[in-house]
């Protein structure tokens, strides 16, 4: 009896590993895939306008769009703080927190595609052929860059497929550590370097661009200096050396109050992750 009630509770358990994988992939591709849709806008390949929803004010669409972007940056933010990480892995396994993350993120994304209201004024045109080719080249490069980086420092526990792979496997959870690879020699934030590579290099500016241009570089603004102070509790004084050597393109306002505050305090609190 007991070997039959050990061979159900296996059987059951592999059951829920495999399906805490399954849904890591599928999140995987659901968030990639979203991120994927939005390079491709910002290159021009796919039209920089959603599904159109009637007549509207300038005004309106520009509210929507903002709304849009107000409900990106709060998902993306909130859903990554420690504090919320904390009581959300009460609810799911801890091996699929990072996968609902980037669920999350692509189910934000998705209908942020769909949603936007296109405001064609032209800010800037480049109407050289060879030269506008030139801009595309350098967008490209930039979200080749946010690419590389990832996979710098460890691209599928960025996105949770390493998370719900050991989990699969049986094995525990562990942390990439902190490591100086490639970009990263000259750069502490290059995904976010290639965001704002990605969203401003364009040879057509229209106005709903900028918006979307203008609301990321807020967001990636305020989302590096939250990144900083995870990142300093997360690995200490390591991480306050390497930021000493290292800069970055995007300056991270109130940095030297931050080290100060949380400088006493890194060897009590080193639990909230990168975001």
């Amino acid at each position: 009896m007991n070997a039959i009630s050990t061979t159900l509770a296996s059987s059951r358990s592999l059951i829920y590993r495999l399906a805490v994988f399954g849904y890591g992939v599928v999140a995987y591709a659901i968030g990639v895939g979203a991120l994927l849709a939005v390079i491709l806008t910002m290159l021009g390949v796919l039209p920089f306008t959603g599904v159109p929803l009637g007549d509207s004010s300038f005004g309106a669409g520009l509210m929507l769009d903002a709304l849009l972007l107000v409900a990106f940056a709060l998902q993306h933010s909130v859903m990554a703080r420690a504090s919320f990480k904390a009581r959300w892995t009460r609810l799911i396994p801890a091996a699929a927190e990072r996968s609902t993350y980037v669920l999350a993120t692509g189910l934000v994304l998705a209908p942020m595609l769909a949603l936007w209201r296109p405001m064609p004024n032209v800010v800037w045109s480049i109407e050289a052929p060879i030269l506008g080719w030139c801009v595309l080249g350098v967008a490209l490069a930039g979200w080749a860059y946010l690419f590389a980086a990832s996979f710098a420092i460890n691209h599928f526990e960025l996105f949770g497929l390493q998370q719900v792979y050991q989990a699969l496997r049986g094995r525990p959870l562990t942390e990439t550590p902190f490591r100086e690879r490639w970009m990263y020699r000259f750069d502490r934030h290059p995904i976010m370097t290639g965001i704002l590579i990605g969203v401003w290099v364009t040879p057509l500016m229209t106005l709903d661009h900028l918006l979307f241009a203008a609301g990321s570089t807020l967001y990636v603004w305020i989302g590096v200096f939250f990144e900083e102070r995870a990142l300093l509790r997360q690995w200490g004084r390591e991480y306050e050396a390497y930021r000493e050597r290292v800069g970055t393109i995007v300056p991270p306002f109130g940095s030297r109050r931050s080290t100060r505050e949380i400088g006493p305090t890194i060897a009590a609190s080193r639990s909230e992750e990168r975001s």
